[in-house]
């Protein structure tokens, strides 16, 4: 053979090699609501369970991400509030490992743990005053992706302080943003909805022109107070039919104000994923539609889940998840626990990342339950929530097993609640007396845990007041 020619199919061969390796690192399109619930959509998360699905909501996009992707019925917050559950997502740890477990003492990472304060006064229990600020210490997604040749942006919320996205491996940001900037001025960018995705395709674009992979967070404050939405969007729904009915004629306004307030945001998404379209990256890219704790609130339906917004409860932690992207089967569907602190583990492997590499996270990569595939690991593996705060509710942790969930309520030392969610979602029957074995299996776990990341605990208020009764879950339900 001539050599010419061989040499001539060598350099193509390994020409077209190259080109396959680059084309086999995926782009990562992040999009994370705020404060929505597991029903915060039209997708009923759940297949056949019609109260999965918001039935006054308009999510026409979101759908059609779910009929492309996966949807995930089994997804959780790391947290059931905002900021320590960003914290998590970002740094791939647990909010016990963070130590970012609640709001207070904003922008410290002072890893020294004071205790009480003005929530803590005449309780049973003191708690310790979280780290409110990303510790530099802990890597983000950004830092991970950033070596193996990403772009990164975060567009929108960041509310974890530690100096902002951009002091934290984001090249394109908004800054240490938190609730307030997102309470637009422009009625014609309500949550500032549209100019985040005209920020982000801009990066999109740049990145697209350059032909370099990258990471794009995009998180909305919608659909955190205060409700914002476009006039004709608001008067639009005001006529569906889920919410024409409703009354009082107060409640049937709320209703409609936050559905258009998803409705804008749903709007904005499909510009998004448009332009990800005409960029000819859909066929490489991943997009994550996702909340960052649950909550339940002028949604026009009955509340089932129980707890909301700051509780451990399925309603404050359980949201909606949707994933799009290469060799996940349209229309798929998944059971399986997983959790936002799953996504840097994730992201790193499809990045051509080793996981084995990366330093104390509690996340797994999830990459196979995109293919579809059955791993024994998830089914045995524990998720950790920890929240030993009074802000709004008493302090608690929880450990997280298949169907099985476990509390402690730390103001009842000496009471165990256990939970089976395939038969309680709405987490009503406490099986913890029937199943002492479990309890002692699943609390044995959470001490465990607890000593290994030097979780911060609450600890005995020697002037709490006599009179003060704790919480009960055994007779309230939120």
């Amino acid at each position: 053979m001539n050599p010419s020619i061989i040499i001539n199919f060598l350099v193509a061969t390994f020409g077209l090699i190259a080109l396959s390796a680059n084309a086999l690192q995926p782009n990562f399109i992040f999009i994370l609501a705020d404060d929505m619930p597991w029903y915060g959509t039209a997708v009923q998360m759940e297949e056949g369970f019609k109260a999965s699905a918001g039935q006054t909501r308009q999510t026409p996009v979101i759908d059609q991400l779910a009929r492309d992707g996966m949807t995930f019925s089994r997804a959780f917050a790391p947290a059931g509030m905002c900021a320590p559950s960003r914290c998590s997502i970002q740094t791939g740890m647990s909010a016990a490992r963070t130590r970012f477990s609640g709001n207070g003492n904003f922008g410290t990472t002072s890893r020294e743990v004071t205790y009480g304060g003005r929530r803590s006064k005449g309780k049973l229990v003191l708690e310790p005053q979280p780290i409110g600020s990303l510790d530099p210490k802990q890597d983000t997604i950004a830092e991970y992706l950033k070596p193996l040749g990403y772009a990164t942006a975060h567009v929108g919320k960041w509310h974890i302080y530690g100096g902002g996205p951009g002091k934290h491996g984001y090249d394109v940001h908004d800054g240490p943003t938190t609730n307030n900037e997102g309470n637009s001025k422009d009625p014609k960018d309500p949550k500032l909805i549209f100019s985040m995705t005209r920020k982000a395709i801009s990066f999109m674009e740049t990145q697209a022109k350059g032909g370099k992979p990258f990471y794009l967070q995009v998180s909305h404050y919608a659909e955190h107070n205060a409700v914002q939405c476009l006039p004709e969007t608001s008067a639009q729904c005001m006529k569906l039919k889920g919410i024409r009915d409703i009354t009082p004629n107060a409640l049937r306004k709320r209703v409609a104000q936050r559905t258009a307030m998803v409705l804008d945001m749903d709007r904005s998404i499909g510009t998004l994923l448009k332009k990800l379209d005409q960029l000819g990256l859909r066929d490489n890219t991943y997009v994550v539609f996702m909340s960052d704790n649950g909550h339940h609130r002028d949604t026009g339906a009955k509340k089932f889940l129980r707890g909301n917004k700051w509780w451990l409860w399925e309603g404050g932690i359980r949201v909606p998840m949707i994933v799009r992207g290469p060799d996940i089967k349209t229309g798929s569907r998944c059971d399986v626990n997983v959790v936002g602190y799953d996504f840097l583990p994730t992201f790193f492997e499809l990045a051509g990342g080793e996981v084995e590499k990366l330093r104390g996270v509690d996340g797994v990569s999830i990459k196979p339950l995109f293919q579809g595939k059955k791993n024994p690991v998830f089914a045995k593996r524990y998720l950790h929530f920890h929240y030993p705060h009074h802000r709004n509710t008493a302090p608690h942790s929880v450990v997280l097993q298949g169907d099985l969930k476990y509390f402690r309520f730390y103001e009842q030392p000496n009471s165990h609640y256990l939970y089976n969610l395939k038969y309680s979602i709405g987490e009503t029957e406490n099986i913890a007396a029937q199943n002492k074995s479990v309890v002692a299996r699943l609390a044995g776990e959470m001490d465990r845990y607890h000593v290994a990341v030097k979780a911060c605990l609450p600890k005995p208020n020697l002037d709490a007041d006599p009179n003060y009764k704790p919480y009960d879950p055994d007779k309230n339900w939120e």
